[in-house]
């Protein structure tokens, strides 16, 4: 089975969903996990989240980004939007419905917004921009081991 995870830009909602579910898939051969993101823009990984993310085990220094083809997306068995943007995209450029990322964890839909749609001065107002990106990668962090069970024991139902 193939896994990837799409979000905008790349570097950090969908990068911590494929970090956080390879490390919580150890030892299971037969699922791959990926990530890319809808804008074709060289975006690069904040410091403060490989940071935290190394804080959390997970390093991500080798990640590179990838903008999402028809190719990428058809090599997914599962392909998962980590927000409603990310799925309206999906949906008008590529004629697919997927998933949010809570969806696939068990849990009512519910966005994973970015730094810019929850804190809108997040560029002058850093420690609140910062306090949201920590908050989003601990809850896809700790949802990554719900997934990975479900991933083992019934992907058929994601």
């Amino acid at each position: 089975m193939q896994v990837l995870f799409i979000c905008t830009g790349n570097i950090f909602r969908s990068l911590t969903a494929e970090y956080a579910l390879k490390a919580a898939l150890t030892q299971t051969q037969d699922i791959a996990v990926s990530s890319a993101g809808t804008e074709d823009y060289p975006h690069v990984v904040w410091p403060v989240v490989r940071d935290y993310l190394r804080e959390k085990g997970l390093d991500v220094s080798r990640h590179a980004r990838r903008t999402l083809t028809r190719q990428i997306l058809d090599g997914a068995d599962l392909a998962v939007a980590m927000s409603t943007d990310h799925q309206a995209f999906v949906r008008a450029q590529f004629a697919r419905e997927i998933p949010l990322y809570t969806e696939v964890c068990g849990l009512p839909p519910a966005p994973l917004l970015d730094v810019g749609e929850a804190v809108p001065d997040y560029a002058t107002n850093l420690d609140v921009g910062h306090a949201h990106m920590r908050r989003i990668i601990d809850q896809i962090v700790d949802l990554s081991s719900s997934l990975a069970t479900r991933l083992r024991t019934s992907p058929q139902t994601l």
